[in-house]
């Protein structure tokens, strides 16, 4: 009699045993194709979040992210015995900074899509040209004439003393500042929901 019943609790503990062999090898099986299916998913999630983040770089080919507009006068003399010439010329010129192509900015999407990290390149100096320019006043001497090459020349080297002076006062500082201000709400507006700038 005992012996039948220590054959029957040893086949019940074999039964349960096998159960929850069952049941741990099942849920091993859900499991892992749990992670498989997320791996996948996340995956195709952060292929969409590249090509989307590919495709809006693409759309700006170069960010001005400042503008500045300066303006001077230059006086050119010229003398000889008795002669002279004189002009006054007032310009005005724009000087634009940012980053020349923004397909240079490099960046990496985490597992999650939910954080870019980008490498920004420095701002540069994208333009600096004269938009207007009159002349004030001029006296032209038959003797010592003031040509057109010498006003280019003396406007020239104004603007590049202009150049100077800003850069020395950190309008690129100021440029690339404003293109990660500019980069980050771009990324946020496109989903993401912290932006790294490296």
């Amino acid at each position: 009699m005992e012996d039948k019943k220590e054959k029957k609790r040893a086949g019940l503990g074999t039964r349960i045993l096998l159960r929850i062999v069952t049941i741990i090898v099942v849920a091993a099986i859900v499991l892992g194709a749990g992670y498989f299916a997320f791996n996948r998913f996340a995956g195709v999630k952060t292929e969409n979040k590249l090509a989307l983040v590919d495709r809006q770089l693409s759309y700006c080919q170069e960010l001005v992210t400042a503008k500045y507009r300066y303006s001077d006068i230059i006086t050119l003399k010229k003398t000889s015995g008795f002669a002279k010439s004189y002009s006054i010329i007032k310009y005005t010129g724009i000087i634009r900074a940012g980053i020349a192509d923004i397909t240079d900015v490099s960046y990496s999407v985490s597992l999650d899509g939910k954080t870019i990290t980008l490498s920004v390149p420095e701002a540069e100096v994208l333009g600096n040209e004269i938009v207007s320019q009159s002349v004030f006043d001029e006296k032209q001497s038959i003797f010592v004439p003031i040509s057109t090459q010498e006003v280019f020349d003396e406007i020239e080297k104004a603007k590049a003393e202009a150049l100077e002076d800003m850069i020395a006062d950190g309008v690129l500082d100021e440029a690339r500042e404003y293109s990660i201000r500019i980069i980050t709400q771009f990324m946020l507006a496109l989903g993401f929901e912290e932006v790294k700038i490296r």
